[in-house]
């Protein structure tokens, strides 16, 4: 039996019941009143469930009699199974059906609701249901599935935005949401509460302005491309400086873009001061006057520091008292002090040697002057030259990094002081050995030095005689010279031009005092040449060439030249090597202050004593050249593995294949392994895996990563100075890679890695 147009015209009605519920629950119901009160017959809906059967959610009428049955079993599972409605004329006869229960119906309409579960509707009466009957069931089915998937997606909705919600203001980088408005602008939409600390600003004060003016940016920077992109602005109320990362926001009805901004202002201070102290050590080791010097370490520490009072005191000759060599503001008057024996803290720590840091200086009995207005002060000796003296008027000035640069410094000016003095030495002998030859022009016979007369004819200078000096280092008798041209037994073949330009010079009556390399009987050698004409400023062809052996100073010159490059060597590595543990340090320092966890602060402390190590190695490398003073055995994985903490690894991995115990100096080495791993990261990627291992069959190890590797025409130089495969690189890790190995007597090689990243070869 049929429903009539009046059933089907409230069906219908009731359908539009089903498609605007708002709860799924709802719908079910509404499926089902809609059933008994359009066609006064018994009606129930199933759902699937998860675990594979069809659970019963609403009825009309007579309860159903069965419930759990499995997807695939019964009417209601085919009709699951299949997706297909279907009539059943009379289940007393469906051989699908067992031993129906007391009081089901004789005839079953079944229509499924998407893959959602099952609406049946039943009679009493065999033959009940028509094709009408399923085509409204199936409308109403229909209605009902797309009400369901509705209510379902906007729950899903709501809940991707609570949890995104959660997500983004529990990230730890602050993060901005903003859309790019029609004239090109930005307009923020949300900020999460680390943005608002990064910003110093409410959520609510942020929210509709501008993103582009609260930074000193062009609004052209905060519009997103293809990719991220990252730069440097400056906050618009101060000059704190910010890393902007943009990146578009891939969401429909969301922001345009998103912004992580991050506060670096610190850390390019850090870097900045690093760099100036790094230059001020470059012009120190150019200056020969100590008062030069001085000035510029009073400089470096007064404005790459932020250092307030600092002075930098000599050592009279007599060693009896420290003067000012510069002050940067006298504390008491406008002379400032000198320092006399015993009577100081200064003097203290000058005949200590050793540096000492005061936090109240009033409480020292031996403080120059007790009414001072310091009351904090570091104090370093500057070797036997004097000290560095660093005040401060409030206890508690001073930091750790205070305390590591200040160190630096003085030792960078005790190195320049150093140099200045073996250069005036020099300088002094040089002057000395010049005035001496002067006086002995006229003594030819009994010269000291290797002095020959000759004439000049043809432009040749053809000898007169020799002084025995001459012949023992030269290897020539008088009877075998006179009359010969001198240039052909004694100038090097490439120093002819040169030989002939100081002939022209004796004729044109000038003096000549210049080093050259002449040919002697135990082969080339240096001499500083005085050729003196017979008569001065005016034309003549006689003269005395005399020969001074200073081939042991030119060796000393060179060798100072060797340790002046190895000082700016030392300088470029402290400031290269010092950045990464005071990076992890900050780091450790912020998640110590965040959490409060006292693990932190065990970090931390790990870093600031590699920085210690690393200070003392280059003060060892400063006094000792390539000395190597802790040299004792060492595992290969346990370095490997205090490298790897020292070192920001992002999401790197270390792998130590094998061990090996090697003899070597712990600090250079761990130094070693930890620029290995900081190329690694910085030129294979935050996630490169680093290996670790010994050389088959070998005495040595290598380190490699699964990077991009190292193109085979670069390879050559990548261990000099400067040279770098990165634009913001220093290009000194690897070349302190190649020290600390030569220092060791190591060879090392670079090839392809297994994954074709860079491979490190050492052999012992």
């Amino acid at each position: 039996m049929t429903s009539d147009r009046d059933h089907r015209s409230a069906l219908l009605s009731y359908a539009t019941e089903v498609a605007s519920a708002d709860d799924v629950d709802e719908v079910f119901d509404a499926m089902a009143d809609a059933a008994e009160a359009a066609f006064d017959f018994s009606s129930a809906v199933v759902e699937a469930e998860a675990d594979g059967v069809l659970a019963v959610r609403s009825w009309s009428g007579r309860a159903p009699s069965v419930d759990g049955i499995p997807t695939d079993e019964g009417i209601a599972g085919e009709t699951y199974h299949t997706g297909e409605a279907q009539i059943v004329a009379d289940i007393r006869e469906d051989p699908r059906v067992t031993d129906p229960p007391e009081g089901a119906p004789r005839s079953v309409v079944s229509v499924p609701i998407g893959d959602i579960g099952v609406f049946q509707a039943g009679m009493d009466e065999p033959d009940g249901f028509d094709a009408d009957d399923v085509e409204l069931a199936e409308l109403l089915a229909s209605h009902a599935y797309q009400a369901v998937q509705r209510i379902r997606s906007q729950r899903d909705l709501r809940e991707s935005e609570a949890r995104f919600r959660e997500l983004f203001e529990q990230n730890d980088d602050a993060l901005v949401l903003y859309d790019v408005t029609s004239d090109g602008d930005t307009e923020i939409r949300l900020v999460n509460d680390a943005a608002e600390r990064a910003v110093g600003a409410d959520e609510t004060d942020l929210r509709g302005e501008s993103l582009a003016a609260c930074f000193d940016a062009h609004p052209e920077q905060f519009v997103p491309g293809n990719g991220a992109k990252t730069f440097e602005t400056e906050f618009a109320d101060d000059d704190r400086v910010f890393e902007v990362t943009v990146k578009q926001f891939l969401h429909q009805g969301g922001p345009d873009a998103f912004a992580v901004v991050d506060d670096v202002t610190e850390q390019r201070h850090r870097e900045q001061t690093l760099t100036g102290l790094h230059d001020a050590t470059r012009r120190m080791l150019v200056e020969d006057d100590p008062d030069d010097i001085a000035a510029v370490v009073a400089e470096a520490a007064n404005d790459l520091l932020g250092l307030p009072y600092v002075g930098v005191f000599y050592a009279a000759d007599d060693a009896e008292e420290l003067r000012p060599a510069t002050v940067s503001d006298p504390v008491t008057g406008e002379t400032p002090p000198t320092f006399a024996a015993g009577e100081s803290l200064a003097w203290d720590v000058y005949e200590s040697g050793e540096p000492a840091t005061f936090t109240d200086v009033h409480e020292q009995s031996n403080v120059h002057n007790p009414e001072t207005v310091i009351r904090e002060e570091i104090i370093h000796p500057l070797g036997d030259h004097g000290v560095l003296l660093i005040g401060a008027p409030e206890a508690g000035s001073f930091d750790g990094t205070d305390h590591d640069l200040v160190r630096v410094l003085a030792t960078n000016a005790e190195a320049a002081l150093d140099r200045a003095e073996r250069v005036r030495q020099l300088r002094r002998r040089e002057a000395d050995l010049r005035r001496e030859h002067s006086r002995l022009a006229a003594l030819f016979e009994n010269v000291p030095s290797p002095t020959a007369s000759f004439v000049v004819e043809d432009d040749d200078p053809i000898v007169r005689a020799v002084n025995p000096a001459f012949e023992e280092v030269f290897g020539y008798s008088e009877e075998e010279l006179v009359g010969e041209n001198i240039d052909e037994y004694i100038i090097p073949a490439d120093h002819h031009e040169e030989a002939d330009e100081y002939n022209q010079k004796l004729v044109d009556g000038q003096n000549i005092n210049v080093e050259v390399r002449r040919e002697t009987a135990d082969g080339p050698r240096d001499f500083l040449l005085d050729v003196v004409p017979f008569r001065l400023d005016e034309p003549n062809i006689h003269g005395y060439a005399m020969y001074t052996d200073i081939t042991d100073r030119k060796e000393h010159e060179r060798e100072l030249e060797r340790q002046n490059d190895r000082l700016e060597e030392f300088a470029s590595i402290v400031s290269h090597d010092l950045r990464n543990p005071l990076n992890v340090a900050r780091g450790y320092l912020e998640l110590a202050e965040e959490t409060g966890d006292d693990e932190y602060f065990q970090r931390m402390g790990e870093s600031l004593d590699r920085m210690h190590e690393i200070i003392e190695s280059v003060l060892a490398l400063a006094r000792h050249g390539r000395s190597l003073d802790d040299v004792r055995e060492r595992s290969l994985s346990d370095a490997a593995a205090d490298a790897w903490r020292n070192v920001d690894t992002a999401d790197a991995t270390l792998d130590v294949a094998g061990d090996r115990a090697l003899r070597a100096d712990v600090a250079r080495f761990t130094s070693l392994l930890e620029n290995l791993f900081r190329n690694a990261v910085e030129h294979g990627g935050e996630d490169v895996t680093v290996s670790v291992g010994p050389l088959d069959g070998d005495d040595g190890f290598y380190v490699e990563d699964d990077g991009c590797g190292i193109a085979a025409e670069r390879r050559e130089g990548v261990f000099e100075y400067g040279a770098s495969g990165d634009d913001d690189g220093t290009g000194f890790g690897l070349a302190i890679v190649k020290s600390i190995a030569d220092a060791h007597g190591w060879t090392v090689e670079v090839t392809d890695s297994s994954e074709g990243g860079a491979r490190f070869e050492f052999r012992t």
